[in-house]
This record gives C-alpha cells, structure tokens and sequence, in this order.
C-alpha cells in the first residue's frame, strides 16, 4: 500500500480516539502516504499530526448541496489513485464512494450491503473506541504498540494561547481550566457545581486563577459563571479560542476539569492532566487515553444499566447530578498539593 485514504468519524473525541489507528498504520507502512478525509469543521485537528501527509475535506451535511460536494470529493479521489482505503465507521455510502472512485482495497466494520473487501466484525462488549479502531489493522498485518491518543501543537498554537491570556488579563501562574459545556446535556454536571467548585478553589488557593472555556455556544454559560463568581481571579475565554489554541491553553494548566466531552480528550490528548466527570458513558469506553494524568470521577450509588444512552432521562440525569462538588475538590487538593501548591 502506497498511497492510503482513512474516512474520518465526524467528532472531536472520536477522531482523537483514531490516532493510535493512524500511528499503526504509518509505522507498519512508512513509506505510504496516508490522506484523512473529514468534515471541514475538524480539519485543523488533523493537519499537525506527522502521520497524516494531507487532509481532505468531506461535508456531513445532505441534500442537493452535499450531492454536488460529494461528486466533486469522488472526483478528487479518483484524480489521487488511491491503493487502499478505511473506514472507521460502517457507512455505505462511503464504501460505495471508494468502489466508484476505484479504491481497491476497502477495509471497514461491517455492516449492510456495503462495497468492503475487507470486512472486521463490531466487538461485543465494553471496549474502548481506540482500542476499537485499531482492531481494522487486522487485515493488513499491522501492528499496534500503544493505544495513547495524542495532539500535536504548534509553536504558533502554544504562542498566541499567551497573547489571549496576556490580553484578558495577564499569564496566571497557576491556572485551572473549567470546560462546563458540551454537545449532549445528559453528560453536563451542573453550571451551579462549576460555580460551587470556582468558589471554593479561588477562597482557597490565593496564587490560583481559574479559566472558563468552551465553544461560541458556550459563551454566554461562561459569562453566567463568572458572573456569579465575581472575582478577578476568574475569567471565561469560552468563543474565543480555536482548537489547536485551546489546546495550547490546556498544556498550560495545572489541570482540566470537564464532562465527557470533546475538550476533555483534546486536553488529554495534548498530554494535560485531566479530571473528567462521567455519569450516562462508561471510561471504559470513552475514557481519556493521553500521557498526563487522567482521572476520571463518577458515583458508582446508581443502578442505571451503563452506558445510557437516552436523551430525556426519568431520574433526571442523576448520574451527573449525584458526582459532589466535594468529590472533585477532594482529588484537586491531591494534585495541587502534589505540585506544591499551597492552600490557605
């Protein structure tokens, strides 16, 4: 195999869980130049990964505009020649896309009446998705060492994270990162936790600063927080950031603490400690995989079957409302204290 396209999935976390997949396949295949294709909205996180060689736009949206796109992506792939491609998702549509565009080597999960010549079963059970991916090496032999994502951030990343601190009120020398938004609300721990949380660490610790981020839906869920909080020591940089910044904020923190969510594994990812609160999804499954310390806070007193995956719960989500501010504060201390930090 020379010349490699990988169908990307089409979420911050699940395209970070892939990298040990692409790690393995650039090692087994050195030579091979290996082409992401994803949607346009997570570009960026690809291009400063050493194993990818180019990115490649391909829309998630439908209707006529998404037929048109679509033709012109088959066209594209058609023009690179392309030996051999994955999918890390069952989509027909996609393998059909690469059988049209005369890929002849399709490798993929599998599912109905898709194009593969190559097929690999869904594992049964509770397996990490990362672990999940790097079952589709299988068919081509190629070996997998580690199974730690990672994110890969430029120097121009790591340098204007400094001028957006330096411009909203200067470099903390100590900082916690809050990430209180997120995409599925029955995986949010409560905004009147975040506060609890910010209170107690800024009445505590007078050398530290907190930092509230999140995308532009969040900004004014940021605002409310520090509203409450009313400190100076406090501040939300939620809609202003872009990833690759974000996660040049992240490595600059004494820690993260965030729901499941998409900026918890980018901060993982990028090698920052982490404190991720899991209520409906099981870590087993979807837990942080990166070099810093990860941990991962949930109670275990609910008798819900995990994970759960139901958008209006009966028990009002209770498996995140259950997890104590104290909880957290608890294993924040450790650290602090850990890094020499002190208290009052």
């Amino acid at each position: 195999m020379k010349n490699i396209l990988i169908f990307q999935l089409n979420w911050l976390g699940d395209i970070l869980f892939s990298t040990p997949f692409i790690r393995a396949i650039k090692k087994s295949f050195p030579e091979a130049r290996i082409t992401c294709a994803v949607v346009p909205r997570y570009v960026e996180l690809l291009k400063g990964n050493p194993n990818v060689d180019a990115v490649i736009e391909l829309t998630d949206r439908r209707g006529l505009c998404s037929f048109f796109e679509k033709l012109k992506f088959l066209l594209n792939i058609y023009r690179q020649g392309f030996d051999a491609c994955f999918l890390l998702k069952p989509s027909g549509t996609k393998a059909m896309l690469a059988r049209i565009a005369g890929i002849p080597y399709r490798v993929g999960f599998s599912g109905k009446r898709d194009a593969l010549t190559h097929r690999v079963g869904l594992p049964e059970g509770h397996i990490h998705r990362a672990d999940q991916l790097t079952m589709l090496c299988k068919p081509v032999g190629a070996r997998v060492l580690e199974g730690e994502y990672e994110y890969f951030i430029s120097e121009d990343a790591k340098e204007k994270a400094i001028e957006l601190l330096e411009s909203t009120g200067g470099v903390p020398e100590h900082m916690i990162i809050i990430n209180p938004g997120g995409n599925w609300d029955a995986k949010r721990w409560a905004k009147k936790n975040f506060i609890q949380l910010v209170e107690k660490l800024l009445s505590t610790y007078p050398s530290m600063e907190v930092v509230v981020t999140g995308a532009a839906k969040d900004i004014a869920l940021g605002k409310e927080i520090i509203g409450v909080v009313n400190s100076d020591r406090c501040r939300t940089l939620a809609g202003e950031t872009n990833l690759s910044t974000l996660a040049a904020l992240f490595i600059r923190s004494t820690v993260v603490v965030s729901a499941d969510s998409g900026p918890l594994h980018l901060a993982s990812a990028s090698g920052a400690r982490t404190i991720g609160l899991f209520g409906p999804t099981l870590e087993k499954i979807t837990g942080p995989r990166g070099s810093g310390e990860n941990i991962v806070i949930r109670n275990n007193s609910i008798r819900c079957e995990l994970p759960c995956y139901e958008m209006d719960c009966s028990k009002g989500y209770e498996c995140m409302d259950l997890i104590a501010v104290d909880q957290v504060i608890k294993v924040i201390e450790k650290m602090l204290s850990a890094e020499g930090i002190q208290s009052i």
